[in-house]
């Protein structure tokens, strides 16, 4: 150990020695480079400032300093200099130097308190001293005039009125006396006088930057704000690097209108800070005011980016989108800003036109009732609000609607979208209204293809029979009328009467697709397969990519077995038409009936996820990320679909199902609560009882519980609930007849879990080992069943356990409690090879987890490696840890390796309460000899 210190210490001196040598020759270079002294460098510094060459003037007085740095004039000279390029902290920190340095104040003051009022310096230039002697009356008063702002920006009246007494006393013509002549009036609130005052300096000095900014703020505040404007563009004339003022000015400019003079000023700004937020809200107004929307929108949306909150910048923003066709982005800004416009504020229709154009529908009602003065061109807006409102399963909002749209509808096109809204309410009257819709345009295919529909769907069959009657006559070479009789007569039965109508059909439009899949309807449902399935190809030869024809020729494949064939056929269609949508979520839905999870993502992961998206997406790719188990993609699947359908029961199912499997009771129990307050719906209410047992919040539960009707209290379900409470308030016997139950009907893990706790904490081990027995032979290879069987065959059976434990591991490979349970058994066995693979695998995974490191450090002093057992107990041993074998394990190992010392203070602190534990610190003791 010396000689390596030695050695360590030559070689320091070496290198000092080198670094010494190497200094002494670079002050060498340095001296040989520069033979100026600091005064000739003062001196070439003036020459550059007469030539206009400021940062030449800053390195050559920056070299004065860096010779001389107590030379007080060069410090002096170089503050002036930064006041001139526009540097006001490095100009108060050079002329502060300069005055502790012992230049002539009167020399430093004037320079010093122009720094102080750039920098905002307010205490300090309040404690500046304006009675130097050496001060002319002029120097005086302008520095006084500094010095009264900062005691009025201080707060400091009282000293602000004596200043001014004394500075009124100086007999002098200086524009800085009328100057304080002037906030003399504004302390005594004669704000007029003091404007007149302003108005006459500034005539008597049009050029000086406090009389100009001083009159600005005087129109400002006698409310002449277009007079103030003015002399602010004077003001920056003269004062170009006063940016404070030239956003204020660009701020009242824009307010007047005058974008166009604004622009300017806001551009230069922008220049300087392109994310200052405000910059970009003034940029985006003006750019609207010139009709230039995408850049209205893009300076708008940096505004927002940057920090800016202010509503009109959203209003900006969401009209600029608008116009724009982006209707999503004008809805969210409209949005963000509704409640703080009056209401029938146009922003507000715009809002509601833009939620329908990017299918948010749904929250479209709430900005519609704002709108008092409706009229019938408001109609559109207000059923298709309805519909959306129905789509996302809100009935009592479509209701209102609805009743506001009744009021307004005139045109065809208007009655029948309410007619189709109140039939989705069971509301016989809408066929009123689409009857009233074909009266007024007999010939508008839709409303009478929805009334078609409305009669069926009330198998209103007579009046359907008629209205296809009528339409054959009034539009003879049209098939629409055929096909309505043909549905007709099928639910009459009438099949060979549907056949012959189709035929009649067929020569007014042999190719129609329709025709074809009225024919394959008309075969299905007499159950003629055989038919249906020549129909179905002789339909997909014509149209291969008919997702009707594609779906029934799924169907009946998969009735003859042969549904591999058809969904090869749906997956070659998809690969030449893979913009069709209806044929990507056909392809899905069927991948996921072959339990083919990943292929079925694979078909949607392209599908944009909003609300044009088809509702099968949401359910198929719901069911495909859960069975692909990927589960925080599904979480995020669901909470997407609940945000945009919240009213929907499917949506929040999903997502409670997810939280479930993953234990985020209290998560879940937000979300089930979050929508009861949206909607009274049984089977949510029933998952939050459930969810509030499973948070240990008993007696809510237990409320819960009470208040549902005694019928559905006998469900299976809300009888596990009961268990769960029977259980967390440990009376397990109680609880066994209500768990069984729960298992009886649904045989899942969760319930055989409460069955077999209530068991064990029944004294009914041997029930317990059996209902998990039972349950791996008629549902083998569950993880969580394998753990819970283990675990009890360990004392009844280890070597059974370890059988168990390997087969857990072909599953879950990484599971640490397994490898280091399995590792325990075959330290138990001898096995030391067996024993470290796996204890070192499962250390490895959770090396801070106490259980691992004693298992492997166990092992390893069992292959007499003592030393590294204890550096792995080191790790992982902290006040935290209170199992008492581990800890008594760590102190034995300790003795082991020879530091009795610290085993010994490490057994004195332990706080045994185990008699096995106690009994083992005393045979210790004895063991070392203590």
């Amino acid at each position: 150990m010396q000689a390596n210190i030695r050695q360590v210490s030559g070689g320091s001196a070496t290198s000092l020695r080198r670094a010494v040598i190497l200094v002494i020759f670079t002050m060498f270079g340095l001296v040989a480079c520069s033979g100026k002294t600091s005064e000739e460098h003062v001196t070439q510094a003036k020459v550059f400032l007469e030539q206009g060459d400021t940062q030449a003037a800053i390195v050559e007085l920056k070299n004065a300093i860096q010779l001389e740095p107590q030379l007080a004039s060069a410090r002096l000279e170089l503050g002036k200099v930064y006041l001139q390029v526009n540097d006001y902290a490095s100009a108060e920190k050079e002329l502060s130097r300069a005055m502790e340095l012992g230049h002539p104040a009167s020399e430093v003051i004037p320079y010093l308190s122009e720094a102080y009022q750039r920098t905002g310096a307010n205490v300090a230039l309040a404690e500046i001293d304006i009675d130097e002697s050496a001060l002319t009356s002029i120097e005086r008063l302008e520095i006084g005039y500094r010095k009264l702002q900062s005691l009025l920006q201080l707060d400091k009246n009282d000293e602000a009125k004596g200043l001014i007494d004394d500075l009124l006393q100086i007999d002098s013509s200086s524009v800085y006396k009328g100057l304080v002549s002037a906030v003399d009036k504004i302390l005594n609130e004669d704000f007029v006088s003091a404007l007149e005052i302003a108005k006459e300096l500034k005539e008597q000095a049009p050029l000086n930057r406090e009389v100009l900014n001083f009159t600005a703020r005087m129109y400002v505040i006698n409310e002449q704000v277009a007079e103030a404007t003015k002399v602010y563009e004077d003001y920056i004339k003269v004062a170009p690097d006063d940016i404070e003022i030239k956003f204020a000015l660009a701020n009242m400019l824009v307010e007047q209108g005058e974008t166009e003079r604004a622009e300017k000023h806001i551009d230069e700004l922008l220049a300087i800070n392109e994310q200052n937020a405000f910059l970009n809200q003034l940029k985006g107004v003006t750019r609207a005011a010139d009709e230039d929307f995408a850049a209205a929108l893009t300076y708008s949306e940096n505004a927002i980016k940057y920090g800016r909150a202010d509503p009109t910048i959203r209003l900006v923003a969401g009209y600029s989108a608008y116009q724009l066709g982006e209707f999503e982005k004008a809805a969210g800004h409209l949005a963000f800003v509704a409640e703080f416009l009056p209401d029938d504020h146009p922003g507000l229709r715009i809002l509601a036109a833009s939620q329908l154009q990017a299918n948010m529908g749904d929250q479209t009602d709430e900005v519609l009732s704002r709108l008092g003065d409706v009229t019938a061109q408001d109609a559109t807006l207000f059923s298709r609000t309805g519909y959306e409102l129905l789509k996302a399963g809100d009935e009592e909002a479509a209701k209102a609607v609805i009743e506001q749209a009744e009021k307004i509808s005139e045109t065809a096109d208007d009655l029948t979208r309410l007619g189709i809204l109140k039939l989705s309410l069971n509301d016989i009257e809408g066929l009123i209204d689409l009857e009233n819709a074909v009266n007024k345009a007999p010939e508008s295919v839709t409303a009478r293809t929805t009334l078609a529909s409305a009669y069926l769907a009330a198998n209103q069959l007579d009046k359907a029979a008629e209205l296809a009657s009528e339409w054959q006559k009034s539009d003879p070479a049209s098939i629409d009328g055929y096909l309505l009789q043909v549905e007709v007569e099928q639910r009459n039965k009438q099949f060979s009467e549907a056949l012959d109508t189709l035929d009649k059909a067929a020569k007014l439009d042999p190719k129609s697709e329709g025709i074809q899949v009225a024919k394959i309807r008309l075969y299905l449902r007499q159950q003629k397969n055989a038919e249906a399935l020549e129909a179905t190809e002789q339909l997909l030869k014509q149209s291969p990519s008919n997702a009707i024809g594609l779906a029934s020729l799924f169907a009946l494949k998969a009735s003859d077995n042969k549904v591999e064939e058809a969904y090869e056929r749906i997956r070659e269609q998809l690969k030449l038409t893979p913009d069709r949508l209806a044929i990507r979520v056909l392809a899905a839905r069927a991948a996921l009936l072959l339990n083919k999870a990943e292929e079925a993502l694979g078909f949607l992961k392209e599908v944009p996820a909003d609300k044009s998206t088809p509702t099968q997406y949401w359910t198929i790719l719901g069911s495909a990320y859960l069975r692909a188990n990927k589960v925080n993609e599904a979480e995020a699947h669901y909470t997407k679909w609940a945000e945009l359908y919240p009213h929907q029961e499917n949506a929040v199912l999903g997502q409670l199902l997810v939280l479930d499997g993953k234990r985020e009771y209290e998560k879940a129990l937000d979300v089930a609560d979050d929508f009861l307050r949206r909607e009274n719906n049984l089977q949510v209410s029933f998952i939050r009882t459930y969810l509030l047992a499973m948070n240990n919040r008993v007696t809510e539960a237990k409320q819960a519980l009470a208040e549902t009707d005694a019928k559905y209290q006998k469900l299976p379900f809300l009888r596990g609930v009961n268990a769960r409470i029977s259980l967390l308030e440990n009376r397990p016997e109680d609880a066994i007849e209500d768990a069984d139950a729960a298992y009886q009907a649904n045989r899942n893990v969760n319930n055989l879990l409460v069955l077999t706790r209530a068991y064990d904490l029944s004294g009914q081990g041997a029930k317990a080992f059996a209902t998990l027995s039972a349950h791996d032979e008629a549902f083998p290879n569950d993880p969580r069943v394998l753990m819970l069987l283990a675990e009890k065959q360990i004392n009844q059976d280890p070597s059974t356990a370890m059988v168990t434990y390997e087969k857990i591991l072909t599953q879950t490979p990484n599971n640490f409690v397994v490898l280091n349970n399995l590792a325990y058994l075959y330290l138990q066995q001898g096995d030391l090879s067996n024993a470290e693979r796996l204890s070192k695998q499962a250390y490895d995974i959770r090396p801070a987890n106490a259980a691992t490191a004693d298992t492997y450090a166990q092992v390893l002093v069992k292959q007499d490696k003592v030393s590294e057992a204890v550096e792995i107990y080191k790790r992982a041993i902290t006040d935290e840890v209170k199992n008492e074998e581990i800890l008594l394990n760590y102190v034995e190992t300790l003795f082991m390796t020879g530091s009795t010392v610290v085993a010994q203070r490490r057994l004195d602190s332990l706080r045994l309460t185990l008699p096995a534990s106690k009994e083992r610190a005393e045979q210790l003791k004895k063991t070392y000899a203590l």
